[in-house]
């Protein structure tokens, strides 16, 4: 201690300051004169509350003179919430020094959170103001900073990994911030990374002197209606035990405020541009150019909407109120998610609503898929929309259930082959896995035009019989000639909604008749969960064989030829809740009887996944096309690009149309290695 009584001097990887007590800046106003942006349109400038005029309250309740000791942020995709959170940690630093944690879902994140934002921000804060505050990273001592460890007079920034109980441990923090909350899961044999987190707080709990950010964009929802019980959204649960507050922006005619309501904008599908939303109270049709103009007049204001005690600020950020989006995106967004189906409805509520989801999964009766089964749609042969051709097996003690399906570029699909290949499956050269073979790679499809086909990629279940079909899987494989990939894949479901259609293989060994190979095989994980679900909202859908105008995108085809076994065994499973001490903690995937085929269906689908159904140009479906031997009339890549048609009133501009589903109107971005596209209209139907 020198000088002031109030002041210490800390020196540290080679700066030093006095610390003293300083006269309090709002965070919002602060942020405006130091936090200079990395990326984005107006990289460079100083972080402007314009942009954003959302955030000031909740900035405000940032600050150390706010009495709250927990924020919550429930928001959308491009918002800009999300560089509050770094923003705070660099004020914190400046005016407010305190031991800070800052947790995120993974390792990969916070590296490139730190590479990509928090690292730019700060050498790009130091050079506006001409000084040093965080010490730079340059060693792993303890006295400059590191990657995930930053430095300052008065404190520390940690970046933690939600994964790692570690990273939760041994520390004292006395601001906080957990990012994308809603992707936090249970750590096995530690239990939840929240609690571990909040114990970090405990030496300020008696004064009640910490501070928490909470910011996600939600997931999928599993628990109750209420957001009480375990299995709910993260985000979503804590976001409806604050005092929920909505943005109020008041309407150009009436002058009447609202908050957007999502089931009150009215998307115009033939002009997505021309999208407005319609006023609650009097029920004006609200432009683009009048929902920015209420957002930068001033007059807006937060508003909670739940009372009761112990209720903390927390805030709902949506593309409606965005300065970084329109209503001709939002627009975009919805009729890119209806063709998508289920999963495409789930990013829509997530990424463009801020809502959490929740899969329907109702089975469909299976009387009445039988009753609209198609007699053109004939057994072994591959449909002209049918661009992808796709295997998916289910091993078993004494033979493999078999389902081999066409993939349109819409997601619509037809029944090719259903079979149960007896045998004897406890050796990979058993009879029911040379039966495999011959159904699948070695056998030779007929297409609408005669021509062969043969299967894009086949999956095989190994949850049964696992090193017998690592073993045939590793001996039998070969690259697709079209691809480039794995021609088969030996897959594992795995349960919950977290996870992705396919996720990243990992090597595993093979271990059989006492001999090892080391990392013989990929093992392929699959989210059956999510897919499940949006397959059974897939079945609900009519079209022409239900008197239907026309086929809708994700529409399911059956052949004649499928009896009412085959059926049974697609609907045999049902979501439920589950029940814990009388309350509803989760939602849960429960079958009744045989469901063989619809884990069949479900590798099918997560095949159509990998080789690219979902993030493919047209461009590349025409490619495909005209190797698969189309004629040039039906391989035209404006064939496979949406067509902007309204299917509320098809027959506005052309009486003589039959009318359509919605259109997307947005070509979605080209993955590396992708093979081909999406979002084929119904060019066929």
């Amino acid at each position: 201690m020198t000088g002031h009584p109030d002041a210490a001097v800390l020196v540290a990887g080679g700066f030093s300051r006095a610390i003293r007590p300083q006269k309090p800046v709002p965070l919002s106003r602060w942020m405006s004169q130091n936090l200079v942006l990395v990326d984005g349109p107006n990289a460079g400038e100083l972080w402007t509350l314009a942009g954003a005029p959302y955030l000031g309250e909740i900035a405000d309740c940032l600050s150390d003179d706010h009495p709250c000791n927990l924020v919550t942020v429930r928001k959308s995709q491009q918002t800009g919430a999300s560089i509050l959170a770094l923003g705070w940690c660099l004020y914190i630093a400046d005016r407010e020094p305190a031991n800070t944690l800052y947790v995120a879902p993974g390792i990969d994140m916070l590296r490139d959170l730190n590479s990509a934002k928090l690292g730019p921000l700060i050498k790009a804060w130091h050079k506006h103001i001409k000084r040093t505050v965080i010490a730079e990273q340059t060693s792993r001592s303890g006295a400059g900073s590191t990657t995930y460890e930053k430095v300052f007079p008065g404190g520390r920034l940690w970046l933690g990994n939600a994964n790692s109980v570690m990273d939760l441990s041994s520390k004292t923090a006395k601001k906080g911030i957990k990012d994308e909350l809603s992707k936090w899961q249970d750590i096995p044999g530690f239990g939840d990374p929240e609690t571990l987190f909040e114990g970090r707080f405990t030496a300020f709990r008696r004064t009640k002197s910490y501070k928490i950010l909470e910011i996600s964009t939600p997931e999928i929802d599993t628990g109750d209606e209420l957001g009480e019980a375990m299995g709910h959204c993260r985000i979503d649960r804590s976001f409806k035990r604050s005092d929920q507050r909505f943005y109020f922006l008041s309407c150009p005619e009436c002058g009447s405020f609202f908050t957007h309501n999502p089931d009150r904008f009215q998307v115009d599908e033939k002009h997505p541009h021309r999208s407005a939303y319609q006023c609650d109270h009097c029920g004006h049709g609200i432009t683009e150019t009048e929902r920015v103009a209420a957002l930068k007049s001033g007059d807006c204001h937060w508003r909670p909407t739940a009372e009761g005690p112990d209720r903390h600020p927390g805030f709902h950020i949506d593309a409606f109120i965005s300065l970084m989006m329109s209503y001709e995106a939002i627009a975009e967004d919805k009729i890119k998610a209806e063709k998508r189906g289920e999963r495409g409805r789930k990013d829509y509520s997530n990424l463009t609503l801020g809502r959490p989801f929740r899969f329907r999964g109702d089975a469909p009766d299976h009387e009445k898929l039988m009753a609209r089964r198609d007699p053109e749609v004939r057994r072994g042969r591959v449909p002209a929309g049918g661009l992808l051709l796709v295997a998916g097996a289910d091993v078993q003690m004494r033979g493999i259930w078999l389902e081999v399906i066409a993939v349109g570029a819409d997601r619509q699909t037809w029944t090719v082959e259903v079979d149960f290949l007896d045998g004897d499956t406890s050796q990979p050269t058993g009879e029911a896995f040379q039966k495999l073979r011959t159904a699948t790679i070695d056998r030779t499809f007929q297409d609408a035009w005669d021509r062969p086909r043969r299967i894009d990629a086949l999956a095989v279940d190994a949850g049964y019989r696992s090193h017998v079909v690592y073993s045939w899987v590793r001996n039998n494989q070969r690259l697709h000639p079209d691809t480039g990939r794995d021609l088969i894949l030996a897959v594992d479901g795995r349960d919950g909604w977290g996870h992705p259609a396919i996720g990243t293989p990992r090597l595993v060994d093979i271990d059989l008749d006492g001999q090892k190979v080391k990392q013989g095989a990929k093992l392929w994980p699959v989210g059956t969960w999510p897919l499940k679900g949006s397959f059974y909202a897939d079945l609900q859908l009519l079209g022409v064989m239900s008197n239907q105008p026309a086929n809708p995108p994700g529409y399911c085809h059956f052949g004649a030829w499928l009896d009412e076994a085959y059926f049974k065994q697609l609907t045999d499973e049902r979501l439920e809740d589950v029940i814990v001490r009388g309350r509803v903690a989760g939602r849960r995937w429960v079958d009744t009887g045989n469901n063989h085929l619809l884990d069949c269906r479900v590798y099918n689908l997560a095949l159509a996944e990998y080789l690219g159904l979902s993030s493919s140009t047209p461009e590349e479906w025409a490619a495909l096309a005209r190797r698969r031997g189309l004629p040039e009339e039906l391989s035209r890549a404006d064939l496979f690009t949406p067509r902007q048609e309204a299917a509320a009133d098809p027959a506005r501009d052309n009486p003589n149309a039959s009318p359509g589903p919605a259109a997307e109107v947005t070509k979605p971005a080209a993955r590396d290695g992708d093979w081909i596209g999406r979002d084929l209209s119904n060019w066929l139907d």
